[in-house]
């Protein structure tokens, strides 16, 4: 009695991109990706501010609690910051969840919104 067997052959996943991707939330949260995190510091305070010629929020990390300052959360797949003020303040809540690359501009991380 002949076999015809078939090989089990897996199927490779992609790997994820270790791409640093910023979100910033209809909700108000402002989401960090792991590898975004990074940018972060670690620190756990940050201070938010808006140009409205470029069109970008700018995010300055701080070691320690100051004036005005927010608490950033993080997880275990990155981090957030809770923003729904700051950006009815600017003006600039979005609609729908905004998607993009931080840059990093001297002391400052800044997403275009």
């Amino acid at each position: 009695m002949p076999f015809s067997f078939t090989l089990f052959e897996p199927k490779h996943r992609k790997p994820k991109q270790a791409v640093p991707v910023v979100e910033v939330k209809s909700s108000g949260r402002i989401m960090f990706n792991k590898q975004a995190s990074s940018l972060l510091g670690n620190n756990h305070f940050c201070a938010l501010g808006y140009d409205p010629e470029n069109k970008a929020v700018g995010i300055l990390p701080l070691a320690k609690v100051e004036v005005n300052c927010l608490p950033v959360r993080y997880t275990a797949k990155g981090a957030y910051i809770g923003a729904k003020k700051a950006l009815r303040f600017f003006g600039i809540l979005p609609q729908t969840d905004l998607q993009d690359q931080p840059i990093q501009n001297g002391q400052y991380i800044a997403i275009k919104v």
